[in-house]
């Protein structure tokens, strides 16, 4: 059985593993150091809420563009590109707060490039894997991905936190930019062969193509309305209610840090099973495996105690990881590998698009009808998009080969 050693004995995939594992590491860091960034220097929440905003919106501005110049160059020096803006952007940042002369527009300014970075970054991120390991090992390829993803994600923000208070968010954002730069340095040593025959057409012409592509496959779109709207109902207020009621009823913050590391838990378990059993039938599984989130909704509505909460926050963990490694393994088989990043970026932006929607609503809509009847509802709407999902034929019947065929037929 192929495990993670055995992809990581790859040259090529060994770099664009620790390229991509250190960039996450600054990934994972940077929000707690901006944010504390920001309000060192005397701004409000909602100075704070601009910011984010800023680099939110330039990702979704920048992001179907990233996704065609990923399919017409190579996809590493379009992630090599992005590491470097994010550096310069972490590093300006780092030199304005240490001098005390961070001002507002200035901050909105370098989120703005770091968001537009990440525009770049995610749709050659989202096709990479296709072009370094045979179609056999995607599953573990983007399993061992995941685990990358999911420990920092675990361990980052508490380290940031202690190094924060130790040397201040001017240093952890210095530590931020040079973790790009670690990134950048694995990804150019990585050798991909050059792409072949890719045509040189219009700007419109590539966006035509990779929209083809969603539209002409119906367990592609439908997955992607899916996400859009479960971004909107079940992920937002989850994210801004459930810290409301780690706070009031469950003890503080303390609380909602251990249901955060509880959900890491699960989604690095997720990566190990994961990197050990091949599902062929991945889309009625990502469908089924989503049912999770109702346990931990219903817990938080009723007020539960905190341990059965972390058990359904682990659950939740596990589903989350188990339907990135599977989507991307998913659509990296069966999507033509010249229109991946731009199929890439329209589902993100696709699936992104109502989220912001949602965070703006989830507190308000609570303070009206109450922070339970808001999560409940989230529970039912879980349900019915499961249900919905489950209920077309293209994603019953859609099977990946089995590890041993995909060998046998391109022997």
């Amino acid at each position: 059985m192929l495990s993670a050693s055995g992809l990581l004995t790859d040259r090529n995939f060994r770099r664009f593993f620790l390229g991509y594992a250190t960039s996450v590491i600054g990934s994972s860091m940077a929000p707690v150091a901006m944010t504390f960034a920001v309000l060192d220097t005397g701004a409000s929440a909602g100075d704070l809420g601009l910011v984010f905003a800023s680099g939110v919106v330039s990702t979704m501005v920048f992001l179907v563009g990233g996704g065609v110049l990923a399919d017409r160059v190579p996809r590493r020096l379009v992630m090599v590109g992005a590491d470097l803006g994010c550096a310069a952007a972490q590093f300006v940042f780092a030199a304005l707060v240490l001098t005390g002369t961070a001002e507002l527009w200035s901050m909105m300014l370098l989120a703005a490039v770091r968001g537009g970075a990440a525009a770049f970054y995610q749709p050659a991120l989202a096709a990479m894997p296709a072009e370094l390991v045979p179609e056999d090992r995607l599953q573990r390829a983007n399993s061992v991905l995941g685990l990358a993803k999911s420990i920092p994600d675990v361990a980052g923000p508490a380290v940031a936190g202690v190094l924060v208070a130790l040397g201040g968010s001017g240093v952890v954002l210095v530590i931020d930019g040079v973790s790009y730069l670690l990134s950048a340095v694995f990804l150019a040593g990585v050798r991909v062969p050059p792409r072949t025959g890719v045509p040189r057409t219009r700007l419109l012409a590539d966006l035509r193509e990779g929209w083809t592509e969603i539209r002409t496959r119906r367990w592609l779109w439908a997955n992607v309305l899916q996400m859009a709207l479960w971004n909107l109902m079940v992920i937002a207020p989850y994210l801004v209610l459930a810290p409301v009621v780690a706070r009031n009823d469950l003890g503080g913050a303390w609380a909602w840090g251990s249901i955060a590391a509880a959900q890491g838990a699960g989604a690095v378990l997720a990566g190990v099973v994961l990197l050990r059993l091949h599902v062929r039938r991945t889309l009625v599984v990502i469908a089924v495996v989503q049912l999770v989130w109702v346990g931990v909704l219903v817990l938080l509505a009723a007020r539960a105690p905190l341990p059965l909460i972390m058990v359904a926050a682990f659950a939740v963990g596990f589903s989350l990881s188990t339907f990135n490694a599977l989507w991307r393994t998913t659509e990296q088989t069966l999507v033509p590998r010249g229109a991946l990043s731009r199929v890439a970026a329209y589902e993100l932006l696709g699936a992104y698009a109502l989220g912001p929607i949602g965070l703006a609503l989830a507190g308000p809509v609570s303070e009206a009808v109450g922070i339970g009847t808001v999560l409940v509802a989230a529970a039912g709407w879980q349900v019915l998009g499961s249900a919905l999902l489950l209920f077309l034929p293209e994603v019953r019947s859609l099977r990946l080969e089995r590890p041993e065929v995909s060998r046998s037929t391109s022997s």
